[in-house]
């Protein structure tokens, strides 16, 4: 269902596209160097953990969803951080199918103990359904027409239940990832003892997502480091300066959630998962310390602020919930330039039987602004109901022309699909 909107001719090739892990291949660990060692610390609990494990995913080339830019380099860095500093050993899964997904968890519940730790790291496409208040991630291989390839929250949720394990921590970087467990009260680090040794004795099951009901950045605020999401460039870099060589993944996430907060929109979420709260927490033991995982690298300068910057995002957003009015008259506001037939061929689109909930997304929004026009390009993600069953979300790379008027208003002047 295209609502009227232009597409150009799509290659195979660009076709290959976004929602969770790229087209099928199961990468080996990562073969990163391991990072120049400084200092060497053992663990100063007294009560010995087990092993520690980490099953890591990044997908950038889907099959039928648009691409992501970042997640491959941020499961790769993750992998080397975890396996040098902080002696797990890892798994990186890039561009994984469900199959390859699910087929990791089913070996982890085979082989675990008790004693071990597991941390589980998604970094890809993600959606909510709010109709049937179901969130899912996207495997390289989750299709447009159907739900079948995705991974649902339970999938997740009920597998780190299952692991013997003694404590999971599933990391998802992804959009609505924060709906993979429902709320849950629990206490904080204030009201509990939490003394490390407690922490490690007592089984856990946590999820620290990179923001809540909400879209997340494939990339980072201008300024900084654009080869990693906001989310994992705060994770790589705290897991690296850590002052304390034990610390758990609650203090983590405090320093995590400020940081994220003060350069992003959105609110990374950490919480237990439903029914598992017993009072433990996942522990990090640093076994020795590298380099700043940046300190490379020379950090970029900001680019200029442009005043008009805002007002073009605002007449995006303007954009989204114009089609979620499902009213052409609504559109017309935002969208001037629409001519007769654009109009009736989206008003046929909004009349369609049973069609409801209409809701436009625009991810990973790309700016560039000159003079009076402006150019955006980024990911529509089409979500809606058709005969009261709430469809897979439709997908495509768009190119959204904007325009000032005299006035100094900023208006979508037209919209192609790429």
């Amino acid at each position: 269902m295209h609502f009227g909107l232009q597409r150009r001719a799509m290659s195979s090739g660009l076709l290959t596209a976004t929602l969770l892990f790229g087209a099928g291949y199961l990468s080996a660990q990562s073969k990163d160097q391991t990072r120049s060692v400084e200092i060497e610390t053992k663990p100063s609990s007294t009560h010995k953990p087990g092993q520690y494990f980490a099953l890591i995913v990044g997908i950038n080339d889907y099959q039928h969803l648009p691409h992501l830019s970042t997640p491959d380099n941020d499961a790769q860095e993750l992998t080397s951080i975890l396996r040098d500093q902080y002696g797990f050993k890892t798994e990186l899964l890039l561009e994984a199918t469900r199959d390859q997904i699910i087929g990791a968890f089913d070996r982890y519940r085979r082989t675990l103990n008790d004693t071990d730790s597991l941390l589980i790291y998604y970094a890809g496409h993600g959606y909510f359904d709010d109709e049937m208040h179901e969130a899912y991630w996207a495997p390289v291989d989750a299709g447009k027409d159907t739900f079948a390839r995705w991974i649902i929250a339970e999938d997740v949720t009920g597998a780190a239940q299952a692991f013997p394990a003694r404590h999971v921590l599933v990391i998802s970087d992804s959009c609505y990832s924060g709906m993979l467990t429902q709320d849950t009260e629990r206490s904080t680090i204030s009201d509990r003892a939490n003394t490390l040794e407690k922490m490690l004795q007592t089984k856990s099951r946590y999820v620290m997502s990179s923001g809540g009901n909400e879209p997340v950045a494939d990339s980072d605020a201008p300024g900084h480091f654009s080869k990693h999401s906001v989310f994992a460039n705060v994770l790589l870099q705290d897991l690296s300066q850590f002052q304390a060589s034990e610390f758990t993944a609650e203090q983590l996430f405090g320093q995590i959630r400020q940081q994220v907060r003060e350069r992003a929109t959105q609110r990374p979420i950490f919480r237990p998962i439903q029914g598992s709260e017993e009072g433990g927490d996942f522990v990090f033991i640093r076994v020795r310390r590298g380099e700043d995982v940046h300190s490379r690298e020379k950090e970029p300068l900001p680019p200029p602020i442009n005043p008009d910057t805002e007002a073009v995002r605002a007449a995006l957003d303007n954009y989204e919930e114009a089609y979620a009015s499902m009213n052409v008259r609504e559109l017309k506001k935002v969208w001037p330039s629409l001519s007769k037939d654009q109009e009736k061929a989206i008003k046929s689109g909004f009349e369609t039987p049973g069609l409801k909930a209409v809701k436009v997304e625009l991810r990973n929004r790309i700016v560039h602004i000159d003079g009076g026009t402006a150019t955006a390009t980024c990911d529509q993600w089409m979500i809606y109901s058709l005969g009261g069953r709430r469809r897979p979300p439709q997908t495509n790379s768009v190119e959204i022309l904007l325009s000032k008027n005299s006035v100094g208003d900023w208006a979508v002047s037209r919209v192609e699909g790429k």
